[in-house]
């Protein structure tokens, strides 16, 4: 029973740890590779990244002010960058932007009120069922700037 109980500690631990690391990656893999895309925009502070799987998707819910003009970027590792896209929806799940349409990992516009709005990343299966799955980290990055 012990020796269970040490076991499972020790296995909690280091899964704590891996995730903390990982986590750590991303966020400097962020600051070293994509920041610089924001250019004349104010980085919202705020840090939303993971490590993604081929084959799984996120979602954000972000609030968008009017007045402002915006830049979104979603950066990714390469490994996962050429099949990731993203989409931006309103509060009616109606698409406002599609990088899929588009082929572009950034979206500039402007909101006219005061709105939240889902922004979904995917990385879809590379067909790679026999291999294991790619992953690399992906960053959704929000600037600002006054209109």
């Amino acid at each position: 029973m012990r020796r269970t109980l040490k076991f499972t500690l020790a296995l909690i631990i280091l899964l704590t740890a891996a995730a903390h690391s990982a986590s750590a990656q991303c966020k400097n893999f962020t600051k070293k590779n994509c920041l610089s895309e924001l250019a004349d925009y104010t980085g919202n502070g705020q840090y939303n990244g993971a490590v993604m799987f081929e084959g799984e998707e996120a979602t954000l819910v972000q609030t968008f002010y009017s007045g402002k003009d915006y830049r979104l970027f979603v950066c990714s590792h390469p490994s996962i960058s050429d099949s990731l896209f993203f989409e931006i929806r309103d509060y009616r799940k109606t698409v406002i932007f599609s990088s899929k349409e588009k082929d572009s990992k950034t979206f500039d516009f402007s909101v006219e009120s005061t709105q939240q709005l889902f922004i979904r990343v995917a990385v879809p299966e590379m067909g790679t069922a026999n291999e294991l799955k790619k992953n690399g980290c992906v960053s959704i990055l929000v600037g600002f700037k006054e209109n």
